[in-house]
């Protein structure tokens, strides 16, 4: 009896409380949209963001909340239309930094949010390392003003990604590069340029390792569409006046057997070429892409085949390709040197 008596006072209350009623549940899923990377120079300094593709399992419908959660050191914003799906942030034609936004999409008692990434003005830099000693150390590249620390690279190879430099996050003028080499430790002072692409590569001997850096002038960054972006650096100490070749044979399309490289674009209609390398050099041309040819390409010295074929793999018609040619030094390979193509355009920052 006294069961039966609580479980009606239970009802009883629920019942007299109106909120119970009118109380209704929902799934919310919020969506603050894509990350953005923004130039105040070119997009202006008013920023759309949009959240309209939140939502609620049960098409209820909910309110919109937007706020700030961080905001570059000395640069303020102003976030008009935050009870809306589509606001906007006024930020300072001069900053430079990340805006950090979150969405609250609630319906009474029920919140939940989500965070999108505003990068204006970004200061940052991409860098590949390349590892070109002929040894069996592995190689480790360090940046610690800008919290980096890379991958393990082996011998005649290179990094499976760029890596994003925050300058904002650099001390002074400069960054200062290391790598864990051999049980010891080199380094190099560096100014880079925001949006600038650069390529570190350890180089020499395991008795005398030095450090190279080289900026690309054709990046991500750079490059129109439908064009391509080549790159033909010499890592073969004491090997100069580098020639690249091709077997420019397609059955049926092309017929000029073995050739100079430079002899084949100038034919396609290109206005520069590789020219000689010397050890250390380094030269990038630009192509469009519909002259990029699957064919094999090595490196010759006075009329002197030194090294393998390298495939070059970059896909034609795609947009923002780059790639790199790069000739290491390797006495195991059948002519001394191994010509290697890198394919930049698959490497992503980290």
């Amino acid at each position: 009896m006294k069961q039966i008596l609580a479980l009606f006072a239970a009802l009883s209350f629920m019942a007299a409380c109106t909120d119970f009623d009118e109380q209704v549940f929902t799934v919310l899923l919020p969506d603050a949209g894509e990350d953005q990377v923004v130039f105040t120079e070119t997009n202006g300094d008013t920023i759309s963001l949009d959240g309209s593709k939140s939502s609620d399992v049960n098409k209820i419908g909910f309110n919109y909340e937007w706020s700030i959660e961080s905001q570059p050191e000395g640069f303020s914003a102003n976030l008009v239309g935050f009870d809306t799906p589509k606001p906007k942030l006024a930020v300072d034609s001069a900053v430079s930094g990340r805006y950090v936004l979150s969405l609250i999409i609630s319906i009474g008692d029920q919140r939940a949010r989500d965070f999108v990434n505003i990068d204006v003005n970004p200061l940052n830099a991409q860098l590949l390392f390349v590892h070109g000693i002929e040894d069996n150390q592995s190689a480790t590249l360090n940046i610690p003003d800008a919290e980096i620390e890379g991958n393990a690279i082996q011998p005649l190879s290179a990094d499976s990604t760029y890596y994003n430099i925050n300058l904002n996050l650099v001390k002074g003028d400069s960054v200062t590069l290391f790598v864990d080499y051999g049980g010891s430790q080199l380094q190099t002072k560096a100014k880079l340029n925001a949006l600038g692409s650069y390529t570190l590569y350890l180089i020499g001997s395991a008795s005398s390792a030095e450090l190279y850096l080289v900026e690309k002038t054709l990046n991500q960054n750079t490059l129109f569409p439908t064009t391509v972006g080549l790159e033909f650096i010499n890592l073969a100490p004491n090997t100069n006046g580098v020639e690249l070749w091709i077997d420019a044979t397609i059955p049926g399309q092309l017929n000029f057997g073995d050739i100079p490289l430079d002899n084949l674009l100038e034919f396609l209609g290109s206005t520069t070429t590789f020219g000689e390398i010397d050890y250390k050099a380094n030269n990038e041309i630009l192509l469009l892409a519909n002259q990029i040819l699957p064919l094999p390409i090595w490196a010759q010295v006075n009329a002197d085949r030194i090294s393998n074929d390298a495939a070059n793999t970059l896909p034609p018609g795609v947009e923002k390709n780059f790639g790199t040619f790069i000739l290491f030094p390797d006495s195991s390979a059948e002519f001394n040197h191994t010509l290697k193509f890198i394919n930049n355009s698959n490497l992503l920052p980290e």
